[in-house]
């Protein structure tokens, strides 16, 4: 397996790759930051209806809350970057050029999931950073306090929210990689992909609020938010660990039963 994971980090990690991750990162971190701290709640709770409060960006946790928050709205860019990425691999015969080198399937489906979440790991902290930096300069102008920042509670909260936005992705390329897996058809898996996580999900929840607890998108959403008032960080952990073990085991078997024809 560490043969596919350095393939597949090598076929990544390029300067035209590197370049798209600054680029996207500078473009994530400057929306999400003038979003979030030019519209800070007054109220106590945060929502998932709603972006950040007041307290919450004068806390410690307050300088990665935009990256907290921006996150939890692009989990859906990462589900269908999985679905296509993976897709197009196996039906345009690269996955079963792989397999004549490298016959052990799960091996090989797990090692690429592997490779392009460390590299997803590495573009995450990027955009953290950038987001950290950017909302330092950004918070004077809208008197939002940064001197609980940079003390060790705040450095905790960076990394409580690195944990939980990197656990979020892993559970949208889980999801990603299952439909991949099912469908083989990168025009069809995204098609599925897009009309549950994105119109089906959003639509349901504004009239029946117990989907942001059940929902997939919605769980992963408040993973990546750190716990909403909807649906605590405890809960949110349980549920998506749950539904990304069900998504990894259908395919895994998947994978391992079906016929390679492509």
């Amino acid at each position: 397996m560490t043969r596919i994971i350095r393939a597949e980090l090598l076929r990544l990690v390029r300067r035209r790759t590197i370049l798209l991750v600054l680029a996207g990162s500078s473009l994530f971190a400057t929306i999400s930051t003038v979003t979030v701290l030019s519209s800070a709640a007054t109220t106590d709770v945060a929502s998932r209806r709603e972006g950040a409060t007041r307290a919450a960006l004068e806390g410690p946790g307050g300088g990665t809350e935009a990256f907290a928050i921006g996150a939890s709205f692009l989990g859906f860019l990462v589900f269908v970057t999985f679905i296509a990425l993976l897709a197009n691999e196996l039906s345009g015969g690269t996955y079963r050029s792989l397999l004549l080198r490298h016959p052990h399937r799960l091996q090989v489906i797990v090692g690429k999931l592997a490779g392009i979440l460390l590299v997803a790991a590495g573009a995450v902290a990027v955009a953290e950073l950038a987001t950290f930096a950017l909302s330092l300069l950004v918070a004077p102008s809208q008197d939002i306090a940064t001197s609980s920042w940079s003390s060790i509670d705040g450095i905790s909260a960076g990394l409580r929210d690195y944990a939980t936005v990197l656990g979020g992705v892993a559970g949208w390329a889980v999801f990603g990689t299952m439909l991949a897996v099912v469908f083989r058809s990168a025009p069809l898996a995204l098609g599925v992909g897009f009309a549950w996580a994105g119109p089906f999900e959003n639509i349901v929840v504004d009239s029946w609020s117990t989907g942001y607890r059940v929902f997939p998108g919605q769980v992963l959403a408040s993973l990546i938010r750190g716990g909403t008032v909807e649906l605590g960080i405890g809960r949110a952990v349980v549920t998506a660990l749950l539904y990304s073990g069900v998504a990894a085991m259908v395919a895994l078997v998947i994978v391992a039963r079906r016929d390679v024809t492509a």
